[in-house]
């Protein structure tokens, strides 16, 4: 019975256990479908968000990733001198780019340093540009050749080199400032590249169609190519030997003199075409990111105003005989000061000339005898003549980076009667270096006062449209213009001993260029302090002059910036305006008379 009891009771254990499974099982069961059923939901709820409501959008995004067009850049143009010498031009520099996902997330750290090495970048933004989820990076920019071909002989993952235009300056530092520098995007920074850079830079050209991630067009599909318009070619006026002579000049007398600067500008008068323009300090153009950027970024010449002292009284002069007030046997008596507005005015060196014409005024650079001028002619005239001439406005010039000078106009609000004076000898008006030339070139050309400019031909290939010179007005009737010239031949030879003295032992007037006529006005302009008064050390030194006078051909002026050694600054540039004048007039054949030397001189 005890057997029989025992096997009942395990029987019944296992009866009573094989619901307990089922129920188990069922559970699962339905745990398991409504999983499937949440599952089911949540795809189709997806689904529909991505097939019906956002198909639109991840479809055009989708073509975005085969089909973005590949950009095709043009060549910037070419900017060459007068005649036809390169002076910018594209060259073709292979860059560093990089496909991310392409490049093995384990050596991404090795292949940022490799790349380190070989161009000198560092090493962190390589790593993260090769870490970035961008389908194509640029690493390296316009390698140097060897450095491309060793980085080709690595033959690493992801990588690729692709030829890019460079920028080159074939001249250097000659005529930079004019020609100007591009920034690393391609932009024109300052000059001409500035100036014209649309122009220049083309249009670019495209490959619409479908690309692989290395940028690759897919053979299979359809592709479209719209070539790119490359930029115009710019012929400038600048000629390349007197430029030449500028810059060489220049550098000699800054160096000679520890010169803080200086500016040489050769213009000729009867087009407005500039042939030379340069400025102290020079820069490289291929490597401007070495200068400060009031070196590359600014020319002198046309932004940089100053005072522009006695060069300024051949408008002065200019501006009596137009008033009619004054004539050329007018006379005024110079005492060597006078008092004006409770302020004593003075010559440079305080010495009295007697009675004064407006030839005299010139010769003797009489500060005095110039203010009484400016008294006899009237604000209102002297003014009036100013404008016509163009200062207090710019030039036009074709070029980045021109200033407007400073003139306190009759009835404005920075007028006041003392300055009208000090205008005279070139005082409390600031002008730039072109403005003074581009109004003493109207002097040279019979009172007509032409449009200066610098680019003589653009070109887009064999379709040339050559610039015409243009008048931009009439300050002063000729024989206005004529009778000046005359007094600033007097003048040239007045200063003549600075360079023949020492040769010939003849300390007399003689002629400044022997052989030849030409007119000159030196200036010795005070510099301002920003806090009011003027630098009682320094000057700016400065010829302005023409030549020859009879026929003019060139209008030059050469400026010195806080010469160390002559601080006055003439005895510094009379000595260039000559070489520089004695140049041109060579280079131009203009044929010497005979008659026009002084004993002793060659």
């Amino acid at each position: 019975m005890a057997t029989t009891t025992r096997r009942t009771t395990s029987n019944a254990s296992a009866a009573a256990a094989t619901p307990l499974v089922g129920r188990l099982a069922r559970w699962r069961l339905q745990a398991l479908l409504i999983g499937c059923v949440a599952m089911t939901v949540i795809i189709a709820v997806r689904l529909v968000d991505l097939q019906v409501l956002r198909s639109q959008e991840l479809a055009s995004k989708a073509r975005l990733e085969i089909e973005t067009p590949m950009l095709l850049a043009p060549r910037r143009g070419q900017i060459t001198d007068a005649n036809g010498t390169v002076l910018a031009m594209d060259v073709e520099r292979q860059s560093l780019f990089a496909i991310p996902p392409q490049v093995p997330a384990e050596r991404k750290a090795e292949i940022a340093l490799l790349i380190a090495g070989l161009t000198g970048a560092p090493a962190e933004p390589i790593l993260s540009a090769l870490r970035s989820d961008r389908q194509w990076v640029r690493l390296a920019r316009w390698l140097e050749p060897e450095v491309a071909a060793k980085v080709a002989e690595l033959e690493l993952p992801g990588l690729r080199l692709v030829y890019e235009p460079m920028r080159f300056y074939p001249q250097g530092m000659s005529a930079a400032q004019v020609v100007g520098a591009l920034n690393l995007n391609g932009e024109g920074i300052s000059g001409i590249e500035a100036y014209y850079d649309q122009l220049l830079r083309g249009t670019e050209g495209r490959v619409e169609g479908e690309f692989d991630p290395a940028r690759n067009p897919i053979a299979t599909s359809l592709s479209r190519t719209l070539p790119p318009q490359d930029g115009a070619n710019l012929q400038l006026t600048i000629d390349p030997f007197i430029q030449q002579v500028a810059e060489r000049e220049l550098k000699q007398a800054v160096d000679e003199q520890n010169a803080d600067g200086g500016t040489i500008i050769v213009l000729d008068p009867r087009t407005g075409a500039i042939l030379a323009m340069a400025s102290w300090p020079f820069f490289d153009p291929n490597r401007w990111q070495e200068y400060p950027p009031e070196v590359y970024g600014r020319n002198p010449a046309i932004g940089t105003v100053y005072e522009p002292g006695s060069t300024f009284k051949m408008f002065t002069a200019s501006a009596a005989l137009s008033s009619g007030a004054v004539t050329t046997t007018t006379t005024v008596d110079d005492p060597g000061w006078v008092v004006r507005y409770g302020r004593t005015l003075r010559n440079f060196d305080g010495a009295p000339r007697g009675p004064l014409t407006l030839a005299g005024m010139l010769y003797y650079s009489s500060n005095v005898a110039a203010l009484q001028f400016n008294e006899l002619t009237g604000p209102e005239a002297f003014y009036r003549t100013l404008t016509r001439f163009g200062f207090g406005q710019p030039t036009g010039v074709d070029l980045a980076g021109e200033e407007s000078g400073i003139v306190n106009f009759y009835g404005g609000a920075g007028y006041n009667p003392l300055t009208f004076l000090i205008n005279a000898y070139g005082q409390a008006i600031s002008v730039t270096p072109l403005q003074l030339v581009q109004a003493a070139a109207a002097i040279a050309n019979d009172g007509v006062m032409m449009q200066p400019y610098v680019v003589q031909r653009i070109c887009r290939g064999n379709d040339c449209v050559q610039t015409q010179p243009q008048v931009a007005g009439k300050p002063i009737e000729p024989e206005v213009a004529r009778a000046v010239r005359e007094m600033l031949v007097e003048a040239a030879n007045h200063y003549a001993p600075v360079i023949w003295g020492p040769r010939t032992g003849n300390w007399r007037d003689q002629w400044l260029v022997p052989g030849y006529r030409v007119g000159a006005k030196t200036g010795t302009a005070s510099i301002p302090l920003p806090g009011g008064g003027y630098d009682p050390t320094y000057t700016i030194g400065s010829v302005l002059g023409i030549a020859p006078v009879d026929e003019p051909r060139f209008v030059v002026l050469v400026k010195i910036d806080r010469p160390k050694k002559d601080t006055l600054g003439v005895l510094t540039a009379i000595p260039v305006y000559y070489n520089v004048v004695d140049q041109l007039l060579r280079y131009a054949h203009v044929p010497p008379d005979r008659s026009l030397v002084s004993p002793g001189q060659p």
